[in-house]
């Protein structure tokens, strides 16, 4: 969208522009209340810099007496004598990508959240609406109380809260949402009898439900519980157990207790962190969640492994230890690189679960206190002593980037520009880290006083600390060059230049839709709007909503676009508005242009890797990349060995490769200094699950690196330095989004006519849904259509062809028939009980599925409709001089009987069929009484 020039009307001494400001429509669609905003400069004047920022619905709020007023608790009016600098960081935990309103506790001393609608841009302190209760006992022994609200998670639709041993929850108000609830007016209990000792998030949905674990404590130690939340209702299920045998039992303790759960969503799993109370024993024992059964996973070493100069200890049984014990303290999992995490005071990876590698380069003087992940290959950890450390997965590298001189550099950089996020007086601490689409970013405590300050989101400056770091510990020495003195840094980064060539259009892999909208040309000659229009603005963008919304008929309309039923019937008369906009002289001064309100297919791809790719069954995405060394002048003397192209190697890494196959192949362009990769990804079409466009998808990940890397490669760019060497791209293994079956009702009535040699429809003629002759043979067609790229194109595969519903004479009388019904209508079984509605035209040979529904195709379509004695269409009595018509309701899935895709392309749709027979019986008697008629 374009947005639109606005001039403030307030009196002014001048003529000049005293005000004005840019007015876009805010354009929510149904089903979500996250919306992600990027903001441009048009290029024109002075630069202006991008920015992102999240603009969502918060359902935690209200309006009372034109007031806003908080539902959750008390609002207060500062932060005085809330926040300490000593008061240690905690996470933020949320639904990745999907939670509008993210809460922050853990204030000691208070019951006391942050809520924030925008990220932390802003923020709200509230007092939590709930009783500080003092309930320990015998079986939840409390060591002491605290009001503090030591967990918070954040979920689409509903927040969690644990005070003591006290979990609740409180559900926002999210009509928007179409949930089953309007929303809590207090906060709630839940797991009302469980001690429970902490919460574990769960980072994603799946099927539409998010989750939380709860760990239980006192004479429930050892016992985990999950809490769904669907559409709106919570709920918690009992003690997770295998045949009444808690975890301890299945280790053989006596006591234990878990130490951290985490929930494996694509294979229905619940990894939990297992200590044998009493000794230094940590196990990982999985439960699987549709067997309710645990398996040994794996023995944690009681010491930490001696370190290795390399950065990294395989784990096989025949490393050194040390004395210092390894005291592990929860689990991470990243769902698309499947890559598996034990952080405490020492980090454990693994690939799968059961082999793992110890990171040496991390200390384990100081113990991780929580691990927060980017799911795009970036790891951060804070630890007691409030340090932050960074990693890549790609990698075994660990630096600690704060405290450190590199941080303090920059510090000194930004006073020196007066920023005023930054100073050498001014006193702060950190409340958290967390990541937005891959950037690391801290939310910071001021203190402007000794008992007040402020809260600040800052990104943290992690590329120039990396890049200060680097300058700061690579070895330099003195040269001479052209008569001149250097300081001659070594090049630890084995390229100069990395580029992507070749790449293919975004849109087939990346799914994202795109529409473009500009605002209605005014007459007005100064460009600036005024509400009127601004408010026209507003009605043609949500009316691009409301197409693209309902852009989901089941008759495909002639032109595959969304938009061009609104402007079908006023294309003849576009360019006598465009002549009489040009003289300006149109009515109320507002002119638009319908060719500013499109669906746009033709994006181009930005030479840069997506950050997603979604992959159907054997489709390929093939693109090139290009790494240079550097060249005479930038390698200031370096040696042959230094800066060659033997020393570049791209390296390649798939998370779930038995479903996925890449190709590297290797081309060094010596004349160039370059070497040119060119790269296949391809899916081998054995995902085992065909289901709904956009359901159910295997996450995966494509990891590019190139070798000897590392965290020292590092460009300059308009924003700061930039590392660089490693690329990571989601990638969705499934049917992607945004793709769909669709009755070709022009082509079935074209193939009818012609292979009947005729075509009757209804006396009562419906353009949007032509009748067909119940005589006839009917030949229906079916187009696949690609939502985003605009292709659209006959379905050849395979389906299941079946007459679920119907009714006679309108669709009001349309009934859905019972699964035993539907089974005698469409299968051959109806021959016996004579309850047949259609039968196959082509007598090749009858093939059927399991359950006996015929299997068609394009090729062998035809159908007769028989309405046998027994069925619903059998006998309608006339409501006129004209032969009955019916409406049925079919049902068209590919699911089980096409391997062309893992779409399962489910069509329900309306067929209107005139000229039913009548009875033998019935018509005997219309001719008596016909001709009786004197």
């Amino acid at each position: 969208m374009r947005a639109a020039p606005y001039r403030d009307k307030a009196n002014c001494d001048s003529e000049e522009v005293c005000l004005m400001c840019w007015f876009t429509p805010m354009p929510f669609l149904n089903g979500t209340v996250v919306l992600d905003v990027l903001v441009e400069s048009n290029g024109i004047g002075l630069p202006v810099k991008s920015r992102r920022f999240a603009i969502n619905i918060n359902g935690y709020v209200g309006i009372v007496q034109n007031e806003v007023k908080i539902k959750i608790g008390e609002k207060l009016d500062s932060l005085k004598n809330v926040l300490q600098l000593r008061d240690p960081s905690r996470p933020l935990w949320y639904t990745y990508g999907q939670a509008p309103v993210l809460i922050l506790g853990g204030i000691p001393r208070s019951k006391i959240v942050f809520m924030s609608d925008s990220m932390f841009l802003d923020y709200i302190p509230i007092e939590v609406g709930i009783d500080s209760c003092w309930i320990g006992s015998l079986s939840c022994p409390q060591g002491t109380f605290s009001s503090a609200i030591v967990d918070a998670i954040s979920t689409e639709s509903t927040l969690f809260i644990r005070q003591n041993q006290l979990v609740y929850y409180y559900t926002g108000n999210y009509p928007i949402l179409h949930v089953n609830t309007s929303g809590s007016e207090l906060w709630t209990r839940i797991l009302n009898h469980v001690c429970v000792r902490t919460l574990n998030p769960v980072f994603f949905p799946m099927n539409g439900s998010e989750f939380v674990i709860a760990l239980g404590g006192g004479w429930q130690e050892g016992e985990f519980f999950l809490i769904t939340v669907r559409d709106g209702i919570v709920k918690a299920s009992g003690s997770l157990r295998e045949k009444e045998e808690t975890v301890c039992d299945f280790v053989r303790a006596s006591a234990c207790s878990i130490k951290w759960a985490t929930y494996s969503l694509g294979d229905n799993r619940i990894y939990l962190l297992v200590h044998e109370t009493g000794t230094d024993k940590h196990t990982i024992v999985v439960y699987l969640l549709d067997e309710e059964h645990f398996e040994f996973i794996y023995h944690i070493p009681e010491k930490v492994p001696k370190a290795s100069d390399k950065g990294f200890v395989l784990l096989l049984g025949l490393e050194h230890y040390t004395n210092t014990t390894l005291i592990p303290r929860g689990l991470a999992l990243n769902p698309f690189s499947n890559i598996f995490y034990i952080w405490g005071n020492a980090i454990l990876q693994s690939n799968d679960k059961q082999s793992y590698i110890y990171l040496s380069s991390f200390p384990n003087d100081s113990p991780i206190k929580y691990f927060v992940q980017s799911f795009t290959g970036e790891i951060a950890f804070v630890t007691d002593r409030e340090e932050i450390w960074v990693s890549k997965e790609l990698g075994t590298e660990i630096k600690k980037v704060y405290p450190s001189e590199a941080w303090d550099v920059f510090n000194y950089l930004q006073v020196m520009r007066g920023s005023p996020h930054y100073s050498l007086t001014l006193k702060h601490s950190i409340l958290t880290i967390f990541y937005i689409d891959g950037q690391l970013e801290e939310l910071v405590y001021l203190a402007d006083t000794a008992d007040n300050g402020r809260l600040v989101r800052r990104e943290f400056p992690l590329s120039h600390v990396l890049a200060y770091d680097l300058l700061i510990t690579t070895p330099n020495k003195e040269m001479r060059h052209n008569g001149l003195d250097y300081i001659r840094f070594a090049h630890l980064c084995p390229f100069a230049v990395v580029r992507y060539v070749d790449l293919p259009q975004p849109q087939e892999f990346t799914r994202m839709e795109h529409y473009f909208a500009m605002p209605p040309e005014i007459m007005e000659k100064t460009g600036f709007h005024d509400e009127k229009s601004l408010i026209v603005y507003q009605g043609l963008v949500y009316q691009l909503l409301q197409l693209h919304s309902s852009y989901h008929r089941a008759y495909a309309d002639p032109v595959h676009d969304p938009t061009w039923r609104w402007w079908k019937n006023k294309k003849e008369d576009a360019e006598y508005y465009t002549y009489v906009a040009s003289n300006w002289n149109t009515s109320a001064g507002i002119y638009v242009d319908m060719a500013n309100y499109i669906k746009m297919y033709d994006q181009m791809p930005e030479n840069l890797l997506p950050s997603k790719l979604y992959l159907d069954k054997h489709t390929e995405y093939t693109f090139s990349l290009y790494l240079s060394m550097r060249t005479t002048k930038q390698s200031m003397g370096e040696s042959a060995d230094e800066n060659s192209l033997q020393n570049i190697w791209l390296t390649l890494i798939l998370a779930h490769p038995e479903y996925i196959h890449t190709h590297l192949h290797r081309q060094e362009l010596i004349s160039r200094g370059s070497v040119r990769y060119v790269i296949e990804i391809y899916d081998k079409g054995v995902y085992p699950y065909q289901q709904l466009s956009g359901k159910n998808l295997l996450k995966s990940s494509l990891g590019l690196k190139v070798a000897h890397s590392g965290m020292n490669c590092y460009e300059y760019t308009s924003n700061g330095p930039r590392i660089r060497g490693s690329y990571v791209s989601t990638v969705y293994i499934g049917c992607p989004p945004g793709k769909r079956l669709a009755f070709d009702i022009t082509s079935t009535k074209n193939e009818t006519t012609v292979k009947n040699k005729r075509y009757f429809d209804c006396i009562k003629k419906d353009p949007e849904m032509p009748c067909f002759s119940f005589n006839d043979v009917f030949y229906p067609s079916f187009l696949i259509q690609d939502m985003v790229t605009g292709d659209s194109g006959r379905f050849n595969g395979s389906y299941i062809f079946r007459v679920i519903g119907g009714g006679p004479f309108s669709i009001e009388n349309i009934r859905y028939f019972s699964e035993e019904e539907i089974f005698n209508y469409n299968t051959m079984n109806g021959s016996g009980t004579s309850s047949l509605i259609w039968l196959r035209a082509e007598m090749h040979e009858d093939k059927v599925d399991s359950e006996g529904f015929h299997i068609l195709s394009q090729a062998e379509s035809g159908i007769l409709w028989v309405c046998q004695t027994n069925s619903p269409c059998y006998d309608i009595v006339p409501q006129g001089l004209a032969a009955p018509d019916y409406f049925f309701v079919v049902e068209v899935s590919n699911r089980g009987v096409d391997e062309s895709t893992y779409c399962d392309y489910a069509l329900e749709f309306i067929i209107h069929v005139h000229g039913l027979r009548l009875s033998p019986t019935r018509a005997i008697f219309l001719l008596k009484v016909t001709a009786a008629v004197p």
